[in-house]
């Protein structure tokens, strides 16, 4: 029995190459080889890097699924379907929209797919495929088998990228993720993810968790541990996180250069719309980011505009407080209203929705608004994400920022990595708008 894995790619703009920032490597497919039994035959297509082959000779293909990937995955599992290969689908999309992937799909996962897999490959090879598989939310899994893309590494960003847990204790009102774990963390043991931490062939490394702080007692067993293996590593945490100075200095000790923060809004009532008031009874924020800094961690800024609060004056006073604080990169991103959060059910019940399934339009492209703001016009909202982004990675901002970062750390890795990281998205700004979403990449590959 064989099995082929499938990554579909979001998309790109006819003449020019995937954007360079989305080539990460696919640890989802990893995780799932891992769980194939040994004597199966599997193989890998990467559909952001690679021209699939449609007439492989395979038992099965397994897509897993984003919903800005969702129209290409069903593109591509129908061309394998019309040969009578079965096909199944799983990812967070799949979870999100289980009755819309069910009709391009022989069977799908919803949840995770760690407790479900050799489920799956059993009734496979027996015949007896289940249209629909339930994994739940776990995290007892085999360590991710890399060796599925070995031969593809070169072409990925040179960093290695390790699940440590799954899930956030927060409920952001607009997160796929909230919704898909219910306000849940749920982490893997200090030991195994040590042990996957030293296979890895990159020492540069992304903690891919949306919350590692969401424990706080695991976050420092990990940390005591990471510190003996001598590496860099980044991750996404909270700000409320540099409460905890004792935690924070040993972060930093055990590695950490970089973190992203989601702040999403400086806006008071945007925070409360999407249900992250709780950011300010922090009270001291511009303290605590100074903290962060004062240990020598950059901090990759994130925020979100398109909610109700949000006109030109949002966008000024967030560029203003990016000024301020010296990021090491920031983010300026539309509002994007994944399917069935509760942003998605309150815009589609104050009719604000321009489409109710936008990831499956034909002409949806990289950075179209599909919602009417409340004080600013679609058009605008598009324009002022892409005018703030170019102000912001402009060259008199980096080296401004640059010089603040030589004053925090002495790092010359952090040096070079803030220089290429920003000459990188500096060219990528207009590369992304505008990418259409589920093209046939074949095509423009020829």
């Amino acid at each position: 029995m064989k099995i082929t894995f499938i990554l579909p790619a979001i998309g790109k703009k006819k003449g020019q190459r995937y954007l360079k920032s989305w080539k990460m490597e696919p640890l989802t497919v990893a995780v799932l080889n891992a769980l194939v039994p040994p004597e199966w035959e599997r193989a890998f297509f990467d559909d952001r890097i690679e021209t699939i082959n449609y007439a492989a000779e395979t038992d099965a293909v397994l897509l897993t699924v984003e919903t800005y990937t969702a129209r290409r995955a069903y593109a591509i599992a129908a061309r394998f379907r019309e040969r009578g290969v079965k096909v199944i689908l799983g990812g967070y999309h799949v979870t999100l929209c289980p009755d819309e992937a069910a009709r391009h799909a022989d069977a799908i996962v919803v949840g995770n797919g760690d407790r479900v897999m050799r489920e799956v490959l059993a009734d496979l090879k027996a015949g007896a495929l289940k249209a629909r598989y339930d994994g739940g939310a776990c995290i007892s899994y085999t360590a991710p088998d890399r060796s599925i893309y070995r031969d593809k590494m070169k072409k990925y960003l040179p960093i290695s990228l390790v699940e440590t847990g799954r899930g956030c204790y927060h409920n952001c009102e607009f997160c796929s993720i909230a919704g898909y774990y219910g306000g849940r963390y749920i982490h893997r043991s200090v030991e195994d993810i040590i042990s996957e931490v030293r296979s890895c062939r990159h020492k540069l490394f992304f903690f891919v968790d949306d919350s590692i702080f969401s424990d706080r007692a695991f976050a420092r067993a990990l940390f005591t541990e990471l510190k003996k293996e001598k590496i860099i590593w980044t991750t996404q945490i909270t700000l409320d996180v540099a409460r905890d100075e004792e935690t924070l200095r040993l972060m930093k000790e055990s590695g950490c250069a970089l973190v992203l923060i989601g702040f999403e809004s400086v806006m008071s009532d945007n925070l409360k719309q999407m249900n992250k008031g709780w950011t300010e009874r922090l009270g001291e924020r511009d303290e605590l980011i100074e903290r962060i800094h004062r240990a020598g961690i950059g901090i990759y800024a994130s925020f979100v505009f398109g909610f109700d609060g949000d006109d030109r004056r949002s966008f000024d006073e967030t560029l203003s407080f990016c000024r301020r604080h010296n990021f090491f990169v920031a983010a300026f991103n539309h509002l994007l209203i994944f399917p069935n959060t509760p942003t998605y059910r309150h815009f589609k019940e104050e009719g604000r929705l321009k489409s109710e399934n936008w990831w499956l339009e034909e002409d949806y492209t990289f950075g179209k608004i599909t919602f009417t703001p409340k004080n600013i016009s679609p058009e605008l909202l598009r324009s002022y994400c892409r005018d703030y982004k170019k102000e912001f990675f402009r060259f008199p901002f980096i080296l401004r920022r640059g010089a603040a970062l030589m004053k925090r750390t002495h790092r010359p890795f952090m040096h070079f990595a803030f220089l290429a990281t920003n000459l990188l998205l500096h060219f990528e700004v207009d590369r992304r708008v505008g990418i259409p979403i589920g093209e046939n990449l074949e095509e423009k590959r020829k």
